[in-house]
């Protein structure tokens, strides 16, 4: 097993001293994280399930939330939970302790046509120790290059909440004088496509299965 996958999902009682970092959120630096409690919430994980898929995600509809909504509460799909099939094209450790996935509709659909899913640390609920350990047999034997990416996609069903990630919404000014127009994109959200769409998210992750 590589280091690399250790540090993905092993719980962090069960590493050694210095890769527990790497299973748990770092300490609090005093910044305002975006919709933080939103993104580590436990209460909606017994709710039903509702299926949906990648390309559908990214038909979605944007809620009007946007960078400075630093505490917006869940709002429409973000009160419900969905479960899919898609293939893990990234996964890798974030600064703020979650587990990042990647994933697209089919091994090779373009890696830009995909959504976000995000495990966060363990310390936050024993859902997502579980679901951060059931990763690690999925994982296991497929080599993850430095940059997070998968040489070979891994097939993965991921059940959690919607969760809308307005930080990366980034609004621009196009053309100029009467003809410009304002218009919005996603900026900085991984490997995503700069669709609005591509800012919806599986986050939190309530569980991992193989298909």
């Amino acid at each position: 097993m590589s280091g690399r996958l250790a540090r993905l999902v092993i719980c962090a009682a069960a590493l050694a001293p210095p890769l527990r970092a790497f299973a748990q959120e770092p300490a609090d630096t005093g910044d305002v994280r975006y919709r933080w409690s939103m993104k580590v919430d436990t209460s909606l994980a017994a709710t039903p399930v509702a299926p949906t898929s990648v390309a559908e995600m990214l038909t979605w509809t944007p809620p009007r939330i946007g960078p400075h909504d630093v505490a917006a509460p869940r709002q429409d799909r973000e009160l419900h939970v969905y479960r899919l099939t898609g293939w893990i094209r990234v996964a890798q450790p974030n600064d703020d302790g979650d587990v990042h996935l990647s994933l697209t509709a089919t091994p090779d659909t373009s890696e830009e046509a995909c959504i976000v899913a995000e495990i966060p640390a363990e310390r936050y609920g024993a859902v997502y120790r579980r679901a951060r350990g059931d990763l690690l047999p999925i994982l296991e034997g497929t080599r993850i290059k430095k940059s997070g990416r998968l040489k070979a996609p891994v097939a993965v069903v991921v059940t959690g909440a919607a969760f809308f990630d307005g930080k990366h919404v980034e609004r621009r000014r196009r053309g100029h004088g009467k003809h410009a127009v304002r218009v919005e994109e996603a900026q900085g959200h991984g490997d995503c496509n700069a669709s609005l769409s591509a800012l919806w998210e599986i986050h939190p992750v309530y569980r991992i299965e193989r298909p």
